[in-house]
């Protein structure tokens, strides 16, 4: 999708609604991950001593840690849904 929007920006268009939809989606999916990982990764202390478990948990806490902003960072859905909404004329 942001391809898609990189075309359009080379193509002269404006694309705000485009953009704005990828923004929401790809805040969706960066708050989510986090979560869905967690859910597949093992067990805090249950790693053998030769694993890159220590390293993954703290990826894991760092992402967990930051996930908030990145709706932030990426504008607020509350901005991101009303581009869309008037996008689509339904504001």
């Amino acid at each position: 999708m942001s391809l898609s929007v990189a075309g359009m920006l080379q193509a002269g268009k404006t694309p705000s609604v485009e953009a704005a939809v990828v923004k929401d989606l790809g805040t969706n999916f960066e708050q989510a991950l986090p979560d869905k990982v967690r859910l597949l990764a093992p067990p805090p202390g249950d790693a053998s001593p030769d694993s890159n478990d220590d390293r993954f948990e703290e990826a894991l806490r760092y992402a967990t840690l930051i996930a908030p902003k990145l709706t932030i960072q990426g504008g607020t859905r509350e901005v991101l849904r009303g581009i869309i909404a008037r996008g689509l004329g339904l504001r």
